[in-house]
């Protein structure tokens, strides 16, 4: 039986977020492959900043298989020392040896859980470069799902550490083609390896009108994280100058304190996946209400193509990476024009079939299929 090692960026078992690993785990498991979902580092630093997630690592850290699903196991490391954008943390030295710092050695962990020889060592956080050091792997696949270097969440050093992965890297995917210049700089080809949707899931019919949905319409929804991408700004003009009413999903991030306290603008926090279909199907109008910067032109955003597939039309603001989708939304060229977006819809003006048609054409399978083919070639 082949084998697989996945390192994202949260757990599989999450409830909010279903990443894009998520789905391609699920795909390999279904082909028959065992999958070592691999939690990040951790240590008693976790546990100040989220006791749930401390515990949830303590209970998948001893060196024996922790079945999440079928086909598909977990572990977390203990690390003495963790790299992230904080004070003693950001050498880029913790991640390129962070083996050196694990207890028990993640070596012979990895050989009772039968995963320190693999056929492909699949990574899409630069955290866990260490990996390569460790592990025997026939194939190394480098997914670069964003543009690490202009996220607050990393310091400056994981620019060298996502060079060092490029370089060592046997296959490399990007989610969009703004990241493709990152990859040709070090002289290695990159495949275009675009998001999708499990579009099963959010094509589901009969769906149930969420209690906050009651009495409001005109209902415009926002899915995703509230972090500083998020143009509070325009949330704020689009509550202003539309009758609307507007609902956010996701765990904020930033200050929305301008706008919590508009009597149209409901601030529902995040909510499981399972239940999101809910909220839109039961929508008129989805958002991407994105600040443009080298960032958001760099995101191809899962989103898009969830909110396609409830047959949802969609308003975005001018990001690169939506326009190169060629999905048939409304891209806005600035904030009043957004505002056009929306009225535009919330009179019918679109084809909802050619929406769902979209996402049915973008589903996580068919990527996953393509990017098998791509490494199976050589």
């Amino acid at each position: 039986m082949k084998r697989v090692i996945i390192c994202d960026f949260v757990e599989y078992n999450d409830r909010i977020n279903k990443l894009g690993n998520y789905h391609y785990a699920n795909c390999f498991a279904k082909d028959g492959w065992e999958v070592l979902w691999m939690s990040n580092p951790f240590n008693e630093l976790i546990y100040i900043k989220d006791k749930e997630d401390y515990r949830f690592k303590k209970s998948i850290a001893s060196p024996k298989r922790h079945k999440l699903a079928n086909n598909i196991y977990g572990f977390a490391p203990y690390s003495l020392r963790l790299y992230g954008n904080y004070l003693f943390s950001r050498d880029e030295k913790i991640v390129l040896n962070n083996q050196k710092y694990m207890f028990p050695n993640i070596k012979k962990s990895l050989k009772k859980i039968g995963f320190d020889k693999v056929d492909l060592l699949w990574i899409s956080n630069p955290k866990y470069y260490y990996l390569t050091n460790v592990v025997e792997y026939d194939k190394l696949v480098f997914r670069i799902p964003d543009d690490f270097a202009h996220h607050n969440g990393f310091p400056e050093s994981v620019i060298e550490i996502e060079k060092r992965l490029i370089d060592k890297s046997d296959f490399i995917f990007v989610t969009s083609k703004f990241l493709e210049n990152k990859v040709l700089e070090r002289n290695k080809k990159p495949y275009l390896l675009n998001n999708g949707v499990d579009y099963d899931h959010f094509s589901q019919q009969n769906l149930t009108v969420p209690c906050e949905y009651q009495g409001k319409d005109k209902r415009v929804v926002y899915v995703g994280a509230i972090d500083e991408w998020f143009d509070v700004g325009l949330i704020k003009e689009m509550a202003t100058e539309l009758k609307v009413n507007i609902f956010i999903i996701g765990r904020p991030r930033i200050d929305l304190s301008e706008i919590k306290d508009m009597d149209n603008v409901n601030i529902l926090g995040p909510r499981p996946y399972d239940e999101i279909p809910d909220y839109l199907k039961n929508a008129d109008v989805a958002i991407i209400p994105f600040i443009k910067n080298q960032l958001t032109d760099a995101v191809s955003p899962i989103k898009l193509y969830e909110y396609a597939s409830s047959g949802i039309p969609v308003v975005s603001t001018d990001l690169k990476e939506v326009k190169n989708t060629m999905a048939p939304i409304y891209v806005a060229k600035d904030n009043s024009d957004f505002l056009v977006g929306i009225q535009k819809y919330l009179n019918k003006e679109y084809n909802r079939e050619e929406i769902i048609n979209f996402g049915f054409n973008n589903s996580w399978r068919a990527r996953y299929e393509y990017a098998m083919k791509i490494i199976n070639e050589r």
